[in-house]
């Protein structure tokens, strides 16, 4: 599965956990990230971005994003 890797076209939101809370950011227009686990439903995913663990929404992956080969 890590190895799922998708482009962001449009800017979303993401959640990663900073000083034990859930802070959002954006991840901006053409941000590569790769998937950990499964895109399921409308659910929050973990994905890695930057070199972080983040967590998005698998319809903003779907709506706003692309995979990349």
């Amino acid at each position: 599965m890590s190895d799922v890797r998708y482009r962001i076209v449009d800017p979303t939101m993401a959640l990663f956990v900073e000083d034990g809370r859930h802070v959002a950011f954006t991840v901006p227009a053409d941000a590569i990230v790769t998937l950990e686990s499964a895109l399921d439903g409308n659910k929050l995913v973990d994905v890695t971005c930057d070199g972080k663990s983040v967590m998005m929404n698998a319809h903003d992956l779907r709506s706003r994003a692309e995979p990349v080969e």
